[in-house]
């Protein structure tokens, strides 16, 4: 049956992308990851090893005319929750990109879109491709998602400062049902006029629905600002959230924080991380990057601290090296049940 719907799919698509290329060119392109870890810290699994397949992404760009296009993508990820399959595939985004019609340099994306604060911020950092633990921080720690189902208005600012966006989504996340009316805004101004500074503010509100009115909001306020020296660039990124302890629970937020104390009530967080790249070579790169995160504001005893860094290697446009090390330190009141972690990873991103 499997089978079954996947010829089905290709015929249809088959149709569907015959018709555009009468249009315009169909593009495909992709990214394949791929990891292999050892763990580090002297406990019981020093030196365990492992390979890993992070992500595997499929993206297709089918131009339509009047320069409009509909964007793709499908995702396999070892990564999933405890009621998926493991290497299954899963649409990530798919929308209608639409600039006819509209001012100079705005565009309206419709369908299941890109967080488009997290969408920068992974252009910027770049060093996603060995699993969940090098994700940029809001996805690191999972206090949002990749993409949900909703609209974006993309324009510019007044001489030429950078993008602003207005979006109102689901507020649920790619990987879930809409379950209820409320809804989810973010708005995102990204300051490009004062480079080499470079400023990135987003702010976004909304609110769950499986909780009481009293306690029930999600708040993501974001920063971040960065200078990009001639052959470096030195970022930094601060953060603050608002949740329900009881979603923070649900949903393994938060790097895993025992917050079973304060079920009933909103719990309001804050994080930080510092990022940078130096150019060392003409293929090679230093990448430093270190997180904190205090999820309890009224509990500052409850905290992590995780450090990244290592070099890359570009072997040419299509395939990227990178030997990180990766250490986390986790207070003692942090949870009972988490220990600090630390391991060395040799990552390989291939673009196609």
């Amino acid at each position: 049956m499997k089978k079954l719907k996947i010829y089905v799919f290709l015929i249809l698509w088959g149709g569907v992308a015959g018709k555009a290329l009468a249009v315009s060119d169909l593009n495909l392109s992709g990214e394949m990851d791929l990891a292999f870890a050892v763990k580090h810290l002297p406990t019981r699994d020093m030196g365990v090893t492992s390979f890993n397949l992070p992500r595997l992404n499929l993206d297709i760009e089918v131009p339509l005319r009047d320069e409009n296009g509909i964007f793709v993508t499908l995702e396999t990820a070892e990564f999933r929750d405890a009621t998926s399959k493991r290497f299954d595939t899963q649409l990530k985004y798919a929308y209608l990109n639409l600039t006819s019609g509209l001012p100079s340099q705005a565009t309206l994306r419709y369908g299941l879109i890109p967080d488009f604060y997290i969408e920068l911020q992974r252009e910027g950092w770049d060093y996603d491709f060995w699993g969940p633990a090098s994700d940029v921080p809001l996805i690191c720690y999972k206090y949002t998602s990749w993409s949900d189902l909703g609209v974006m208005y993309q324009g510019e600012l007044p001489g030429d400062g950078g993008p602003w966006a207005l979006s109102v989504t689901n507020g649920e996340g790619y990987q879930s049902n809409e379950v209820g009316p409320r809804k989810q805004v973010q708005l995102l101004l990204d300051i490009v006029r004062w480079a080499p500074f470079h400023l990135r503010m987003a702010y976004s509100y909304g609110a769950y629905e499986e909780y009481d009115a009293r306690f029930n909001k999600k708040v993501r306020a974001a920063l971040h600002l960065s200078y990009e020296f001639q052959n470096a660039e030195l970022a930094l990124e601060y953060f603050q959230t608002r949740d329900p302890a009881d979603a923070i629970l649900a949903g393994d937020m938060a790097g895993g924080v025992d917050v079973s104390t304060l079920a009933g009530t909103s719990v309001e967080g804050q994080g930080g991380s510092l990022m940078a790249r130096v150019e060392t070579g003409e293929k090679t790169e230093f990448f430093l990057r270190g997180d904190y995160l205090s999820p309890v504001r009224q509990e500052k005893e409850k905290n992590l601290k995780a450090l990244s860094t290592g070099f890359s290697y570009n072997t040419n446009e299509d395939l990227r090296w990178a030997l990180a090390y990766e250490y986390t330190d986790y207070s003692d009141a942090f949870s009972a049940s988490i220990r600090d972690e630390s391991r060395l990873v040799l990552a390989t991103r291939v673009s196609f």
